[in-house]
């Protein structure tokens, strides 16, 4: 399983240079299906010619390692399906289509609120039943798109178990949409400012080396999708909470991977003067 695992982090890769390209939403979710439905064939390939130990590990890879491709998947499909069908017009008209998508989707969860609240609270006693192949009892329910689906590649819930991470990542960028419709950003910008009175003073290529670098040691992460926090949401937050514009960072990035020394320098200088404080502390404690 560990080759799936290496898998999964290069397609994460892979999404995260396609999201710094300076394209449309519509292009780039375009770009993020293919590599996604190409690691998805690679995922069915794998498991045509591989024999599981025993039944733990087939539930693992159905209930854990499956959705997360499977659930990038869906999620750059209805995004391209929500932006290319995204009323062109004033804001309110914008909010109006954005919420409608937003009840659509958590009807989905209402609907299987009971799997939900199972898979959710770790509860492992019905994953016999619902992480198996070619098993299914309609007591305890199942999706009907099972019948449809090639079976040694399917258990009957690894698909809504994709479709509802698929719809919580939906619902984060509907929801980051509407607060930019709503300005509401710019308006906490100003009153995080006025409240702290706290700005960057160094460049802001020192701060982008810093944001890097707290984003690649994983340090933040995504509290509805229990993952690790992309590049882009870590520099959303700092752009808010500070007030910074940070621009393109990607691009500032490669120019500061591309120097020819000191490609750390920030991060350098930072550590360099936190030992000397340190030391200079050791030898006056009261500093």
């Amino acid at each position: 399983m560990e080759s799936i695992r290496e898998r999964y982090k290069q397609l994460e890769k892979e999404l995260d240079d396609i999201e710094h390209i300076a394209i449309s939403k519509i292009e780039k979710s375009k770009a993020s299906f293919k590599a996604c439905e190409k690691a998805m064939t690679e995922l069915k390939t794998f498991l045509a010619d591989y024999v599981f130990k025993d039944v733990a590990e087939e539930i693992y890879f159905f209930k854990e390692l499956k959705p997360k491709f499977y659930c990038k998947l869906i999620y750059y499909v209805r995004l391209f399906e929500i932006e290319t069908e995204r009323p062109i017009g004033p804001a309110r008209t914008q909010r109006k289509y954005l919420n409608k998508c937003i009840t659509s989707i958590k009807r989905y969860t209402h609907d299987n609120s009971g799997f939900y609240k199972y898979y959710r609270s770790g509860a492992a006693y019905l994953d016999a039943d619902y992480f198996t192949r070619e098993k299914y009892d309609i007591m305890i329910g199942f999706d009907l798109s099972y019948f449809d689906c090639d079976q040694s590649f399917c258990t009957n819930h690894d698909y809504t178990v994709a479709t509802l991470l698929a719809n919580e990542l939906l619902i984060t960028y509907l929801d980051a949409e509407l607060l930019k419709l709503k300005g509401e950003q710019t308006n906490l910008k100003s009153s995080v400012s006025e409240e702290f009175g706290l700005n960057w003073g160094d460049t802001k290529a020192a701060f982008i080396e810093l944001l890097y670098g707290l984003q690649t040691l994983g340090v933040f992460y995504n509290s509805k999708t229990r993952t690790k926090a992309d590049i882009s949401q870590v520099a959303r937050f700092f752009e808010t909470v500070l007030g910074l514009d940070l621009g393109n960072y990607y691009r500032t990035f490669q120019e500061i991977r591309i120097r020819k020394k000191g490609r750390t320098a920030f991060l350098d200088k930072l550590r360099e003067q936190l030992i000397e404080r340190m030391d200079e502390t050791d030898e006056n404690p009261r500093l």
